[in-house]
């Protein structure tokens, strides 16, 4: 019945495709719907982890992201209409069995089941009327009538056969079928809304309540066990097999044909998630063994075997082993390399406790089973990291909180007619399983809490490994044969350094709190910037942090997409194209003044060479901490440029002349190589000219372009660029919002302003980072690091 169930489902994505209009290979289609059945009925969001499975397998083999939504969409909605139909369709048929077991009247079931289905063939026939639903801006096309007629029968055949491989395993004065198989998919539909994996405890709780008073709780809690076995845990680990590199790769060799390598990949690239979930149920399958009985014949068989101790020892034993294995099975996720071996070690110990400690065949054979699937995918785990450091979320943590109740549970459940008092801590015998369980249960707990609050409370892990003088040798040599003049930050010396295996690229980054921000895209050639992703991406999750990646450009978009990461949009970086450049037109005017208005003020530009900076360095300065005194505040630092005396002397200066006094001065960023020229700091005297500043722009400007200079690059205007539309994401708003109504904290609106006088091109920067509110939280962080605190935030 399993079988025929799966095969049901096959068929299921068999008509999403080809709703969707696409014929995947049939090795592909039949991959990719089991496994992400598997998956999916195990983990629980069926139609998230499944269509995560299907979105992996059909995308290497070729599929559009729009075709495989539709797929997933279909699937999603073929189940949720189904499941209930079916469901009312069966209780009309066996009204009054149904009636009986639910406590209504046949009469009142009858009525409701019939509107019911009477709607539904109202919207049946209405669908078939025509091919599209439009909703505001989406358009829905539907699948026909002849397409929803044959999805019904094979959602019907669905839960009749999945049905049945649990009503042939309940006892003795079970139901007839057809009630049995309405309150079945009532279930179904409980377990599923709920969200819980696999619906755990509510699936069980609807079918206990149906049954339990018609046929012994005890017997069908059985079933359901071993339902649970057949349906869900068997498929599971045929996935994983299926799924396991060293496996599929043999296979394929085997079929000889380069068809199936897309699969192959995507198969591989799986493998890590199916095998950590495989070993949290091992896990999960130990804890449970040390809580409830082992058989009379088994423990007999023992006593004539092994001494007390031994038994006692082992399923205590098992429970702390199989709560480790829950927090180690993070690890696997993540592909540590030591995470595989405490895992084969773990997993080896757990072997011979529950055969030590009630031969437990089936616990036996599945902890077996995972230790080969671990062999045979070793390859997959060589990422070295720290697995102590590895960070668990709070739905792991949850997870393992429900593995210890249902523990606890089963105790109880078990040992019902026990009475647990404190005498029973004490009690030593071969047939003395509730002690021995509430040993088992109480450690697991214990040990479960210890690490979990050990995780929780230990401080960040990982410091930074500040940047060296040869570092920033390195780091300027690469500067200066690439293209890019804002590359030249890395050489201010607050930052710190990771490098390419070749030496040929960079990236530079900080650190506050868990969050460690790469400032740019990787510096050096293109071909690179991969691996120095990857590389980063992993070295802060090897220290449990959040890696970010700080104003990036839309280019390099898919390379952090395919890291994992999530993006938000930061604003508009200022580029002015310096060879279309003129003061002609009335859009001009007021720079045209400006310009003027400094001719009569007697103000004049200078251009200094990077060679001749040094013997101004003390009036710079002197100009720098007039302008900090001017605003109440201090100099800022990593995604902006300071006043770093060593890094101002390598840079050119725009220095301007009031006569012969200096009053304000720019400092200009430029490359060997590159025509690009980029902005860094700009200070001026409080005395200065109202309009020195424009000046100053302009005159640079000019000559900036008489020197046959491309772009002159005037830095990012935060939070510009933030379309608010109907679609719009709840961060455009909220950024928006904050631009138009943030002037008493930072005139962002101003910024923009001031820099669109100069007619620049305005290219989007964002923010990558990971985790669901990494983001978010490696903004804030940003922020404080590029202000050198709190307070720095807002300095204008």
């Amino acid at each position: 019945m399993t079988v025929c169930s799966y095969v049901s489902l096959l068929a299921t994505d068999w008509c999403a495709a080809r709703y969707a209009h696409v014929r995947p290979r049939a090795g592909v289609l039949l991959l990719a719907s089991f496994c992400g059945y598997a998956l999916g009925n195990a983990a629980g969001f069926g139609s998230i982890s499944g269509a995560a499975v299907r979105y992996r397998i059909y995308s290497v083999a070729g599929l559009q992201p729009a075709q495989i939504g539709r797929i997933v969409g279909y699937l999603a909605a073929a189940f949720t209409a189904g499941a209930p139909i079916i469901a009312i369709a069966v209780a009309l048929f066996a009204a009054e069995n149904v009636a009986r077991i639910i406590g209504l009247a046949p009469s009142t079931l009858r009525w409701a089941a019939t509107g019911t289905l009477s709607l539904v063939a109202l919207g049946l026939f209405a669908a078939s009327r025509r091919s599209t639903i439009d909703f505001k801006r989406m358009c829905l096309r539907l699948p026909g009538i002849r397409l929803s007629c044959m999805q019904l029968a094979l959602t019907a055949l669905d839960i009749a056969a999945a049905g049945a491989t649990l009503w042939f395993l309940l006892p003795a004065g079970r139901p007839d079928f057809l009630p049995f198989a309405a309150i079945y998919a009532g279930a179904l539909v409980l377990g599923a809304a709920s969200h819980v994996p696999a619906g755990i405890g509510v699936f069980e709780v609807a079918i206990l309540s149906a049954f339990g008073t018609s046929m012994p709780a005890s017997a069908v809690a059985g079933a359901l066990l071993i339902y649970r076995a057949i349906y869900f845990l068997a498929p599971l680990c045929l996935a994983a097999a299926l799924l396991a590199g060293h496996e599929v790769r043999r296979v394929s060799a085997t079929l000889g044909g380069l068809a199936v390598e897309p699969v192959v990949r995507a198969a591989a690239r799986l493998t890590p998630a199916v095998l950590a979930l495989l070993v949290f149920i091992a896990g999960t399958v130990l804890v449970i063994s040390g809580a409830t009985p082992a058989f009379h014949s088994r423990l007999v068989l023992l006593e004539a075997t092994v001494p007390l101790w031994v038994v006692e020892g082992s399923n205590f034993l098992s429970s702390v082993v199989g709560v480790v294995l829950l927090f180690v099975a993070r690890g696997l996720l993540n592909r540590l390399d030591g995470a595989w071996w405490v895992t084969i070690v773990l997993a080896a110990a757990g072997l011979l406790f529950v055969l030590a400690s009630g031969v437990a065949i089936g616990e036996a054979t599945l902890i077996a089973f995972v230790i080969v699937v671990l062999v045979l995918a070793r390859h997959q785990f060589k990422r070295r990291a720290s697995l102590l450091s590895e960070p668990l979320t709070a739905r792991w943590l949850a997870g393992v909180a429900i593995v210890i109740v249902i523990s606890a549970g089963l105790l109880l459940f078990a040992h019902e007619d026990m009475q647990f008092t404190r005498d029973l801590w004490w009690e030593l015998a071969f047939d003395a399983q509730a002690p021995r369980g509430l040993r088992a249960v109480v450690g697991a707990g214990v040990i479960a809490m210890a690490l979990t609050v050990w995780r929780l409370l230990r401080p960040p892990t990982g410091r930074l490994t500040p940047a060296t003088h040869a570092d920033l040798q390195s780091a300027a040599c690469i500067v200066r044969n690439q293209e890019r003049a804002n590359a030249n930050l890395a050489l201010v010396g607050d930052k710190s350094f990771l490098f390419s295996g070749t030496g040929a690229s960079f990236m530079m980054y900080a650190k506050r709190g868990r969050t460690w921000v790469a400032l740019f895209d990787p510096i050096g050639p293109r071909e690179e910037w991969r691996e120095l992703i990857g590389r980063f991406v992993e070295m802060v999750h090897s220290f449990g942090g959040r890696a970010a990646f700080y104003q990036i450009t839309p280019e390099s978009l898919p390379l952090y997409l395919d890291a994992g990461l999530s993006v938000l949009k930061l604003g508009e970086e200022a580029r002015v194209e310096l060879g279309s450049f003129d003061l002609q037109g009335s859009r001009r005017a007021e720079l045209r003044y400006a310009l003027s208005r400094g001719q009569r003020d007697r103000l004049r530009l200078e251009l200094i060479a990077p060679g001749k900076v040094e013997p101004l360095l003390p009036e710079l300065a002197r100009i720098s901490a007039a302008w900090l005194a001017q605003r109440n505040i201090r100099e800022k630092g990593f995604s902006v440029a300071c006043f770093a005396p060593g890094f101002v002397a390598e840079q050119q200066v725009a220095l301007l002349y009031q006569d012969v006094k200096p009053m304000a001065f720019a400092t200009i960023m430029t490359t060997a190589r590159g025509k690009e020229a980029a902005l860094g700091l700009m200070r001026h005297l409080p005395e200065a000219p109202r309009y020195a500043m424009e000046f100053l722009f302009v005159q640079l400007i000019l000559q900036l372009k008489e020197q046959s200079y491309c772009t002159l690059d005037l830095g990012m205007s935060p939070l510009s660029g933030l379309d608010v539309h109907p679609l719009t994401s709840r961060w455009n708003r909220i950024g928006h919002w904050f631009e138009r109504n943030s002037r008493p904290l930072y005139n962002f609106h101003g910024l923009r302003a001031f820099k669109a006088k100069f007619n620049p091109n305005w290219e989007p920067r964002y923010l990558a980072a990971s985790g669901m509110l990494g983001p978010y939280l490696a903004l804030a962080d940003t922020a404080i690091i590029t202000g050198r605190g709190l307070k720095g935030i807002f300095s204008r």
